[in-house]
């Protein structure tokens, strides 16, 4: 018998040490997705503008790639607001010009 007990809290040490496997579980009440039915382009004006159909609880801001005009590279830059709705609008900064759009997503 002594030996069976040393087994069985020899397993529970184990287990405490190495740590139980994680169950699978619903999200909390309140979780949000992730926005969907989003497009992006040039706004015609020296940037990016972006919509989402469907915020899903999530936002997402425009962005934009913009090429520097004494040819020392790109610069990224991000709309300042998340949206929800509507449209996102960013703006190349001076002596730049605009190179291509996109968005940024995130779920809450």
């Amino acid at each position: 018998m002594k030996k069976w007990s040393t087994l069985v809290t020899g397993s529970l040490v184990a287990a405490f040490s190495l740590g139980f496997q994680g169950v699978a579980s619903a999200a909390p009440t309140g979780a949000t997705g992730w926005p969907t039915g989003c497009t992006y382009s040039s706004n015609s004006n020296n940037g990016a503008q972006a919509n989402c159909s469907n915020s899903n609880g999530g936002h997402y801001k425009a962005t934009a790639i913009c090429n520097r005009l004494d040819a020392a590279g790109q610069i990224a830059v991000d709309a300042p607001t998340w949206r929800s709705s509507g449209w996102s609008n960013v703006f190349c900064p001076p002596l730049t010009v605009f190179s291509s759009a996109g968005i940024v997503t995130k779920s809450t």
